[in-house]
């Protein structure tokens, strides 16, 4: 009988302490740019692990599966917030890659300057350190759960006072990371909100066996090279030097249940992830891929934003905003798939590749 079949009782028969079989710990990283940051380490005794940096957002920066990993990492490896510098594109210079880096709260995207106010890429949150972290397992029947939980706060005076509360679960045996946000608008002016969950898949995960999948209702691409090169935007080729990163947005096309999706498949590999998104506030998918020696990376990003900046946005009156104490509740969830039977069944979810 599969461990995954034991009821709490005979499970707790078997093991001293259920970590040995899921569990959720704290520690702080040293040496390097990553000393003295704070992160979470989550595993659900299938062979799912991930790591939570409290210190960014509460982003997450690795996600592996039985010792493979599903996402790129930069050279930079994990950083802490400390070494953000200012700069239109300076966002780039900390970016560790990671499974996602939350883009937002009040811009997202490029660079520009809107109403009076000069933003840069991708704004703030993914360099702010999280606090009041509260994380726990318990037992729900005969079900057992990790669960994180940390507040960032993106507040400066006479601007903009926003809550982002991010709680992730994972129940043991369940190859599903689950990641509700709340974005609260904690002060008494109208405040832009733009959000990007900038999600970096790589190898071995993404390869040239790879597949791309996407339900879609209209696309954009961002650039004349995207444009040109959009009969080709789910083949994945060999790192090349000489790759230029091309990007793509999407209006998402929603299941019946209000959800979007997105796969990246590997039947060689026997190995692939779904990202599950609430489209009626993650309404745009933003497609990235960046297929350079070293930075072999796809971007599958659910958002609320194209990617132009906030003040593209505004113009053509796409703009979201959130009034005084307002909340918006977000919801996705990294689903992973083993083996051909899994493979085939998230790919049906979709009329063809990419």
């Amino acid at each position: 009988m599969s461990i995954y079949q034991l009821s709490k009782q005979e499970l707790s028969a078997r093991v001293g302490h259920m970590a040995q079989i899921a569990g959720i710990k704290r520690y702080t990283m040293k040496e390097g740019k990553k000393g003295g940051t704070d992160a979470v380490d989550m595993w659900n005794g299938r062979g799912l692990y991930l790591t939570v940096v409290c210190d960014r957002a509460s982003d997450i920066a690795s996600l592996t599966y039985q010792g493979k990993s599903l996402c790129w990492l930069s050279n930079l490896g994990i950083s802490s917030p400390a070494y953000r510098m200012k700069g239109d594109f300076e966002w780039n210079n900390n970016f560790s890659g990671g499974m996602f880096a939350t883009c937002g709260l009040n811009t997202a995207g490029l660079p520009s300057l809107d109403d009076g106010e000069h933003l840069e890429l991708h704004g703030p949150i993914s360099n702010l350190p999280s606090e009041e972290i509260g994380y726990r397992t318990y037992w729900k029947g005969d079900d057992y759960f990790m669960e994180y939980e940390g507040r960032t706060y993106q507040s400066r005076p006479f601007g903009e006072n926003l809550c982002l509360t991010r709680t992730i679960t994972l129940k043991m045996g369940e190859n599903v990371v689950r990641v509700h946000d709340r974005v609260e608008n904690l002060g008494f002016k109208r405040i832009p909100f733009m959000i990007i969950y900038h999600m970096n898949f790589g190898y071995p995960l993404l390869d040239t066996g790879s597949s791309l999948y996407l339900n879609y209702e209209e696309r954009f691409p961002t650039s004349r090279l995207a444009a040109d090169s959009v009969g080709e935007i789910g083949r994945i080729t060999e790192p090349d030097e000489e790759y230029a990163a091309r990007a793509y947005n999407h209006i998402v096309r929603p299941d019946g249940d209000g959800y979007g999706c997105a796969s990246i498949l590997n039947p060689g590999l026997g190995l692939g992830a779904t990202v599950k998104f609430d489209a009626g506030e993650l309404d745009h998918f933003n497609l990235w891929k960046c297929l350079q020696r070293s930075s072999y990376v796809v971007g599958m990003e659910p958002c609320n934003c194209r990617t132009w900046g906030r003040d593209k946005e505004r113009e053509n009156r796409h703009l979201t905003c959130l009034e005084p104490f307002e909340a918006r509740e977000l919801y996705f969830e990294i689903q992973i798939h083993d083996g051909a039977e899994e493979i085939e069944r998230a790919a049906g979810r979709y009329t063809e590749a990419l």
